[in-house]
């Protein structure tokens, strides 16, 4: 089904903020979409001009199906958006609210007897904290960035392949740990250390240590040498090198890292 994308304008989306806790929290605690649906039909959301094949996003059990159904049913559909494009609060704060109501609501009922409820639904609907973290945690822009964060335009027959190892274990706990950081702004920093730890699969443990270590290395390296000029394949080759480096050394590592990572 080709429906528009849509955004408002940035007053609209202030006014809300500004005003949520006091005039329109209750219609999320309370699910009534058409509620919602009203709010929003004003002349400051508007149509864009892309319009985009819609794709459903569901929330199943399993996190792993979760994120890479999710990732790729977004990024499919909205892959006409640049970076900065996909950066404008406004969009996502509209999409969620129309396009993409009928799944907002069916999460929140999902999360609505937890005491951080309120929190989850300005979570899921506004950028709640810095840019790079909040892209990676409101609902709907989170798993665009996720796409386009590890979507490998090289492979040709899966350009998810990394996408779907990346999220075969502990894809939740790993996002924050992995993707809020300014060094994985640089996608071929994020490819080349996700792939790089594929490569040494069989040493560590794909989980969220595997990346904390890793984050914690290149930003250390940034120290004496600028990450962003090194390419996706330097990148890889540093990551498999370093990995080698602390499985042959373990006392390097934290008793906690060690037990969370290293294989064998």
């Amino acid at each position: 089904m080709k429906i528009k994308a849509k955004t408002c304008d940035e007053n609209f989306l202030e006014e809300i903020k500004r005003n949520f806790d006091t005039k329109y929290i209750d219609l999320y605690r309370n699910f009534d979409k058409k509620g919602i649906q009203e709010l929003f039909d004003n002349e400051l959301v508007y149509d864009i001009e892309h319009e985009f094949e819609y794709l459903e996003l569901f929330d199943p059990k399993s996190f792993s199906d979760l994120f890479t159904n999710n990732i790729k049913n977004t990024y499919e559909a909205l892959k006409f958006l640049t970076p900065a494009q996909a950066s404008r609060e406004e969009f996502w704060f509209t999409m969620i609210n129309t396009v993409y109501l009928d799944y907002l609501l069916d999460y929140l009922k999902t999360v609505s007897d937890r005491k951080d409820f309120d929190q989850k639904i300005k979570n899921s609907i506004f950028y709640n904290s810095s840019i790079t973290k909040a892209q990676t945690i409101q609902r709907i822009s989170r798993y665009w960035w996720l796409g386009y964060r590890t979507y490998d335009e090289k492979n040709i027959s899966n350009p998810y392949w990394l996408t779907e190892y990346f999220f075969e274990r502990d894809g939740s706990s790993k996002i924050i740990a992995f993707f809020s950081s300014n060094l994985t702004n640089n996608k071929d920093t994020a490819l080349g250390i996700i792939e790089g730890i594929k490569n040494r699969n069989d040493k560590i443990v794909n989980n969220r240590w595997a990346y904390l270590i890793m984050n914690k290395y290149f930003n250390a390296m940034g120290g004496v040498r600028i990450i962003d000029i090194m390419t996706r394949e330097e990148i890889k080759k540093e990551t498999m090198k370093y990995i080698d480096y602390i499985v042959e050394n373990p006392e390097l590592l934290s008793l906690e890292e060690r037990k969370g990572i290293i294989k064998g």
